[in-house]
């Protein structure tokens, strides 16, 4: 322990974070008595919500050396710690979701056979909507694209897209050696 006199410190001058976590961790065990907390929810939930709300009240040095002194947590602490989720019920099932009447549609990349071009208005043709996937309970629907499938849209329709640019060149290509050698110029 350090035998340094907190009282030679200005007392207006603002907490630091430091002051701010030891308070904070001083009324943890306090606070988590009040509220009926126990086990792991002291430190990984309820110490940084009382850490929060000393932050949002900006103290000072003198009022962290008076909480310091207190054997008790200040009222106006206790009011500001949301309670949400630190008591020791275990949440309940919910009950049945009703049925949608809108049925989310996934969509399948139809392959298109080798060598022919795929256009950027072929392959957004190319998709069409599947039937929705069922999980094995009746009652849940999970989404139905994934990833992946999201990824191999895109891939296609950016090859599409790429060959169209690839037959734009070409065809600039070519006008312009056929435009060479009408003028006369050397071969490209």
């Amino acid at each position: 322990m350090s035998n340094f006199d907190f009282a030679t410190i200005d007392s207006s001058r603002p907490a630091s974070l430091k002051q701010v976590f030891a308070i904070s961790s001083r009324f943890a065990p306090i606070v988590a008595k009040t509220l009926g907390v126990s086990g792991v929810k002291i430190n990984k939930i309820l110490r940084p919500r009382i850490t929060a709300v000393i932050q949002s009240m900006e103290p000072n040095h003198g009022v962290i050396q008076k909480w310091f002194k207190s054997s008790t947590c200040p009222k106006a602490i206790l009011e500001l710690i949301k309670t949400e989720g630190l008591s020791e019920d275990k949440p309940k099932a919910s009950k049945k979701a009703k049925a949608s009447t809108k049925k989310p549609k996934a969509l399948k990349i139809i392959a298109e056979p080798s060598g022919t071009v795929i256009t950027p208005e072929t392959a957004k043709a190319a998709l069409e909507p599947e039937a929705p996937k069922q999980a094995v309970k009746s009652d849940v629907v999970w989404k139905t694209t994934s990833k992946a499938t999201e990824f191999d849209q895109r891939l296609v329709i950016l090859e599409a897209m790429q060959s169209q640019t690839s037959e734009d060149v070409q065809t600039i290509k070519t006008t312009l050696e056929s435009l060479v050698v009408s003028l006369g110029g050397a071969n490209l």
